[in-house]
Parts: C-alpha cells; sequence; structure tokens
C-alpha cells in the first residue's frame, strides 16, 4: 500500500490532541457534514487513514455504516469525541474490527 495521508475530521478541540501526534490535515466538521465528508473521502481513495469522531455513526443509515465499517483501504477510526467520557465500542470489538482478530481469546 503506498504511503498517502492521514486525515481527522471533527471538531477543533478534539484536532489539537492529534497535531500533538503530527497529524496535521484536519477537517472540521460535525455531524451530517462529517458523515458526508467522511464518505467522500472514502471513495476518493485520496487517504490512507481517516479518523473521525464515532458521533458521525447517529447520522449514518445502514448503507453508509456499512461503507465505514467495511473500509479497509482507506481505514476509518471512529474515535469518542472529547465530549463523550465513555466509548461505546469496547476495545475488544474495535480490535477484531479494525485487525479482525478477537484478542479476548490470544493466550
Amino acid at each position: 500500500m503506498e504511503f498517502k495521508r492521514i486525515v481527522f475530521i471533527g471538531d477543533r478541540r478534539d484536532s489539537l490532541g492529534l497535531k500533538l501526534a503530527g497529524i496535521d490535515n484536519s477537517m472540521y466538521l460535525t455531524g451530517k457534514e462529517a458523515l458526508n465528508e467522511v464518505i467522500k473521502l472514502i471513495k476518493s481513495k485520496e487517504y490512507n487513514l481517516i479518523i473521525a469522531e464515532e458521533s458521525i455513526k447517529d447520522y449514518a443509515d445502514q448503507n453508509e455504516l456499512n461503507t465505514i465499517n467495511l473500509s479497509v483501504d482507506p481505514l476509518v477510526l471512529l474515535i469518542p469525541s472529547h465530549e463523550i467520557e465513555e466509548s461505546k465500542e469496547s476495545l475488544e470489538s474495535l480490535a477484531k474490527r479494525v485487525l479482525g482478530v478477537d484478542i479476548t481469546k490470544l493466550k
């Protein structure tokens, strides 16, 4: 896989921590606008990794959720927003979705 770029889609406050990690490419969108941009970027294949706030799932229909969850190139990583203390998706289910490995069965 050729290295392209990483992008974050979410609010300005959440992008600050990612900038410290070296991710400078950010789009300050929320809600349905953020969801539409994620779908557009998945189809464009312009990025290798799309990081977005998991709250976009609240605006997605089943086809859009499938597009996001099944995307491998680019990989879509949904993270909790700063407003949400506890992620709806457990670490185990995230690892299974992203890596395809059930970490609860590893010894």
